[in-house]
């Protein structure tokens, strides 16, 4: 970088993707520079949350280079000591909490105490901890205590209009993995297997291989009904929100949940995980989310641990021309009051004070 840079955004450089972090980071990134905010963008390589030592020495050299740094979740909740040792350097450390660390699925009980004494030492380093919602704020003081906090949630790009399909198009975008749980999703539907319905499961595989198998096993069930295609990007994206008629949520954990956005943004109703930070982001045209009615909402939110739950609701919906006609207005109208990146930006550049 050469000489110190006032301002730094430490990145992952080798997180594979898609994924809504990535995406966050690189809208806000943008939309600095085109604010005309000068932050270097400082991509740390190695298998971040679990480092080599060469990872943890680079993650140092980058932090001594800078005077005020935002360090992405995925590597500050892996590096107490070298955060520590920039504290003490002088360097201004915020933290952008994506997610926290032993809130990903599948974990055993030691793993988690472990993922969170590792987190909850890091965050203590932290001059502040910014998180993507208010339902992330209120987990991360729940699981760590009083600290100094900021809410930045993710904008929304302008989109055009999807057409939707006959029969419905439902769409799950997201980690084939147990936080997103999408193997709920096909056990729910098989109650409503005699109704018309297509479902794609777009995205890349998750951490557990074997929970990948079940999914794709389950999947073949179905057979010409749902499809796996792998993560998608670009055109083929594009081509895949233009002929959905519903987006389907349904992790454990998520604190925000950009799909549900990128969706509404399109006018597709969602139903997500009831509990988790993509409730809020189904209300995100909403000021403050917390105070729209039901009734208002582009779509639902339910319960990701109860099958039965999510049968009712998606039988409702294939089934009551009423509810969808509702979801859709909802989120056709709310589509133009997204929060653009560009609040974002200036939300977070103000909770930095750069």
């Amino acid at each position: 970088m050469g000489p110190a840079a006032e301002r730094a955004f430490v990145v992952p450089r080798d997180l594979p993707g898609p994924s809504g972090g990535l995406q966050y980071n690189r809208r806000v990134l943008e939309s600095w520079h085109a604010q005309d905010l000068v932050v270097a963008e400082v991509p740390v390589g190695g298998t971040w949350p679990t480092p080599d030592p060469q990872a943890r020495r680079e993650l140092v050299q980058r932090l001594g280079s800078c005077r005020s740094a935002l360090v992405d979740g995925i590597i500050a909740s892996a590096a107490a000591d070298e955060l520590a040792q920039a504290k003490a350097a002088g360097v201004e450390i915020s933290v952008l909490m994506h997610l926290p660390l032993p809130a990903e699925a599948g974990l055993g009980p030691a793993q988690q105490r472990k993922l969170a004494t590792g987190e909850g030492r890091a965050l203590k380093h932290a001059h502040r901890v910014i998180c993507t919602s208010e339902w992330a704020r209120r987990d991360i003081i729940r699981r760590y205590g009083a600290m100094r906090t900021a809410v930045a949630p993710p904008g929304a790009d302008p989109a055009p209009l999807a057409a939707g399909s006959v029969p419905p198009q439902l769409l799950f975008l997201g980690a084939v993995s147990e936080r997103k749980n999408p193997l709920l999703l096909l056990k729910a539907l098989e109650p409503v297997s005699n109704m018309q319905w297509s479902l794609t499961l777009a995205g890349p595989a998750g951490p557990d291989p074997q929970y990948v198998e079940t999914v794709t096993a389950a999947a073949d069930l179905f057979p010409g009904r749902v499809e796996l295609p792998g993560p998608l990007t670009g055109d083929a994206l594009e081509r895949l929100w233009e002929r959905t008629d519903l987006l389907v949520l349904p992790s454990l954990a998520e604190t925000y949940g950009m799909v549900v956005t990128e969706a509404v943004a399109r006018g597709i109703p969602a139903v997500v995980g009831a509990g988790t930070g993509a409730a809020e982001a189904l209300a995100a045209a909403h000021r403050p989310p917390d105070r729209v009615g039901p009734q208002q909402l582009p779509g639902t939110a339910v319960d990701p641990h109860h099958v039965p739950a999510w049968t009712a609701v998606l039988r409702e919906w294939l089934s009551d021309q009423t509810l969808r006609r509702r979801w859709r207005s909802n989120a056709v109208t709310d589509r133009d009051r997204l929060r653009p990146w560009s609040e974002t930006a200036t939300t977070l550049r103000r909770a930095l004070r750069w």
